[in-house]
């Protein structure tokens, strides 16, 4: 009995003694496990190997900065300097969502290969909040990189301009058939192997959850191997190649034996594809969505020359065309008028044109009856000489008073 007490009075001194350095961990731990950075200053975490409790999560919050003209192609990201890979992320916009999706990972029911990711350098939205979670059992660097004119923005931007332009050539042009083909081909290998798995399959429950897994799994491949593209490259480059050879090969066949597409409504499809990502690509070079949209909205604009007048005056046509006024027919007055004036300006055109280099004169003039005739009317005489208007005249008038003399002659017919 007296060796129980003494046990206990020591479990309860040693318990006394620790308390203070526990409870000023767990302060010095809820001071340090929220911080905002600031561009240009590095800050560094060393995590105690000594210590029994596990490393816990650090909130790095970035509160980002006033938008304008002159930010706009900025960029942000966070930039982890360590020679380890013993340590997790969690991005969020707020510490509330960081700490969230750390809870839901350390949940024992959790499966969600996004949740955490390793990765050096991550981007930040410049102008609004951003956090970044980091539980690490080693020591790093973290500092807070700020690019106010970033040239793969511009370069963005640029390129989708061009693209949105060139898009109705590209999309009658073969050679862009093929390698549109080739790529789609390329990317589109995985699918084909996941048909074929599936007929493998004998239950359609059991294929279903492979194709739900497959498909998260198949994607968060996919994201690994783009980050490490270049290391997959250098280590199985025969296998790569073999890859590219085999299955670009394939996919060049199938579209020669198809062909180019000739219908014009799928050169439209085409087209309207290739604008459309070209427009994803202008919207994305900037993060300020707002003028992000308005240079949507220009290059929409120049490319349809939809400038403010225009657009009024294609309101106007489609107006006119669909609800058209009513026609006035013209008087003998006006039609003898507007016939003078449309012929004078037929005349002085032809004129135009003679005297022009164009016309070719000595040919022109080997081909007519008079040729004096046609220098006259070059240097300005009348087309038409006084003999001819006295013949149409005579003519006109004969014509009319036979035209008069039926009409009375039918009139006098009625009434009797």
């Amino acid at each position: 009995m007296i060796t129980i007490d003494r046990r206990l009075a020591a479990g309860v001194l040693l318990l006394v003694c620790l308390l203070p350095f526990l409870c000023h961990g767990k302060e010095a731990e809820t001071q340090k496990d929220l911080m905002f950075l600031e561009p240009g200053r590095l800050v560094s975490y060393t995590y105690d190997e000594w210590s029994i409790t596990r490393p816990g999560l650090i909130v790095y919050c970035y509160p980002g900065q006033q938008e304008s003209l002159l930010n706009a192609f900025c960029t942000v990201s966070i930039r982890m300097h360590c020679d380890h890979d013993n340590y997790n992320q969690y991005l969020g916009s707020s510490p509330a969502e960081v700490k969230k999706h750390y809870k839901a990972e350390q949940s024992l029911f959790s499966f969600n290969v996004f949740a955490s990711r390793k990765r050096r350098q991550v981007e930040l939205e410049p102008f609004n909040q951003s956090c970044l979670g980091v539980v690490s059992s080693g020591k790093y660097d973290i500092e807070v990189l700020l690019n106010r004119f970033d040239l793969w923005r511009v370069g963005l931007l640029v390129l989708g301009v061009l693209l949105f332009f060139i898009a109705l050539p590209m999309s009658q042009n073969p050679l862009f058939y093929y390698t549109g083909g080739i790529l789609i081909g390329l990317t589109s290998f995985a699918l084909a192997l996941v048909y074929m798995f599936s007929k493998m399959m004998p239950y359609r429950p059991l294929m279903l959850g492979v194709m739900v897994s497959g498909w998260t799994l198949g994607f968060y491949g996919m994201q690994m191997m783009y980050e490490n593209l270049r290391l997959i490259f250098v280590l199985y480059q025969h296998y790569v190649f073999w890859y590219l050879a085999i299955v670009g090969s394939i996919s060049f066949f199938v579209c020669y034996r198809l062909g180019p597409p000739k219908d014009r409504r799928s050169k439209r499809v085409i087209q309207w594809t290739l604008q459309l990502i070209a427009l994803t690509m202008v919207f994305f070079s900037s993060y300020q969505r707002q003028l992000s949209t308005g240079f949507v909205l220009i290059v929409i604009g120049a490319y349809y020359h939809a400038t403010p007048l225009n657009a009024l005056h294609w309101v106007r046509n489609r107006f006119r065309s669909r609800y058209p006024g009513k026609r006035r027919l013209l008087t003998v007055e006006e039609f003898e008028e507007q016939g003078r004036i449309e012929t004078d300006r037929a005349l002085k055109d032809l004129r135009e044109y003679c005297r022009s280099p164009e016309c070719k004169q000595w040919t022109t003039m080997m081909r007519l009856r008079d040729p004096v005739r046609f220098a006259s009317f070059v240097e300005g005489s009348p087309h038409v000489m006084e003999e001819e208007c006295f013949e149409y005249d005579t003519v006109h008038s004969s014509i009319s008073n036979d035209d008069s003399d039926e009409v009375v002659e039918l009139t006098e017919g009625e009434e009797d």
